[in-house]
C-alpha cells in the first residue's frame, strides 16, 4: 500500500469513528462498537503483518 492510499484509509477510519462518536452522544452506540471492532481487526491484520 502506498503512502496516499494509507493516508486515505486512515482518513476514512477517522471520519467513520468521528461520526460514530456523534451518534453515541445521541444515544446510539451500534456504529461506534462496529467501527471500533473493525478498526482493531484492521490494525491487527494489516498493521502487524509487516513485523
Amino acid at each position: 500500500m502506498n503512502f496516499y492510499m494509507g493516508f486515505l484509509a486512515w482518513a476514512a477510519i477517522g471520519v467513520v469513528l468521528g461520526f460514530a462518536l456523534l451518534l453515541a452522544v445521541k444515544g446510539s452506540v451500534w456504529l461506534l462498537v462496529l467501527s471500533l471492532v473493525a478498526f482493531v481487526v484492521a490494525i491487527t491484520k494489516i498493521g502487524c503483518t509487516t513485523h
